[in-house]
């Protein structure tokens, strides 16, 4: 039986359970990463939390949505044994009839096919389970000079970087070009960042200059045997060094051969496709899941707020390179 639970009825114990042990689970979908993207987040729960499905929550001018919160890639059914379309599709039809506004990002496992209210989204993996020289073969020949550039460079690699560093640098370099940003994705991010930090889960690496700058940042948080490229940062300077693709190498070169998937959280753009690409990552789809059931003209608005929250998550995305 499938149950719609408010917030406070969840079970966060039984539901950590089933997100650590699903054959599909993943970090966006823990109760306490839900709980700093979306607070006050409902829930679709069949029997005895053996399948569930979070319902990213809220409401705007007095109206019920299910939006995808910012820096969550992945959501939708989480199951511990074999699921199938059908049983997704029957969550999908258990979620209340007054969310007349669903815009949600389905995992890798859910596939829906034939629909008008799916489309495909792209992400990039790859695997280090090879040896690093294996692995580094794939690289694509610019990627592979650039590489040679910042060997010269004098880049220094640091593993515990201050989450307030990484976001300083992000709003002295790509936040100045971003001016609808505000102090709540910030955060956001800063939250995520020091939870996972707390957890054992989460790592800050920098690459500092031979000036002892900092000039590029990732925090990579790791779950489910993936890690996953959450946020990054990147000064003029960092460009110049070619700092991020060789902290991103470096990361590459001290976690191959481990049964390990390094996870780039993107990207739908081309561009930044073809850099992560670069490093012989994989693409792998999952679909977007969206219903308007609004009237008009609540439709029209709701869809301007949509496509802000969109082009606020497609430039943290776009900084990631």
């Amino acid at each position: 039986m499938i149950r719609f639970l408010q917030h406070d009825k969840i079970d966060k114990s039984q539901w950590d359970n089933c997100i650590s042990h699903a054959v599909n689970g993943n970090l966006y979908a823990f109760s306490w990463y839900l709980d700093i993207v979306s607070p006050g987040w409902c829930a679709l729960v069949e029997d005895d939390y053996e399948k569930v499905f979070p319902l990213p929550v809220g409401s705007k001018s007095g109206l019920g949505y299910i939006m995808q919160p910012y820096f969550t890639q992945q959501l939708g059914l989480f199951y511990q044994s074999v699921s199938s379309e059908d049983k997704l599709l029957e969550f999908l039809d258990y979620i209340p009839s007054g969310f007349k506004y669903i815009d949600i990002n389905l995992n890798t496992s859910n596939k829906i096919s034939g629909s008008v209210n799916v489309s495909d989204m792209t992400n990039l993996e790859l695997d280090l389970i090879s040896e690093y020289a294996e692995i580094v073969s794939g690289y694509q020949n610019n990627l592979q000079r650039n590489l040679k550039k910042a060997a010269q460079n004098k880049l220094t690699l640091a593993k515990h970087v201050r989450p307030e560093e990484i976001i300083s640098l992000f709003k002295a370099n790509k936040g100045q070009e971003l001016k609808h940003l505000n102090d709540n994705q910030y955060m956001l991010i800063q939250r995520i960042a020091y939870e996972s930090i707390y957890k054992g889960t989460g790592e800050i690496w920098g690459a500092y200059d031979n000036f002892n700058q900092l000039v590029a940042g990732i925090l990579w948080v790791t779950s489910h045997k993936k890690a996953i490229f959450l946020f990054s940062a990147l000064s003029e300077s960092g460009k110049k060094l070619n700092a991020m693709p060789w902290l991103i190498d470096s990361f590459i070169m001290q976690n191959a051969g481990k049964p390990l998937t390094l996870d780039f959280e993107g990207s739908n753009n081309e561009g930044l496709a073809r850099f992560y690409s670069s490093f012989g990552a994989k693409r792998v789809m999952y679909q977007r899941f969206f219903k308007n059931t609004l009237p008009f003209p609540l439709r029209i608005v709701l869809n301007i707020w949509r496509l802000t929250r969109m082009h606020i998550n497609k430039y943290f995305t776009l900084s990631k390179q």
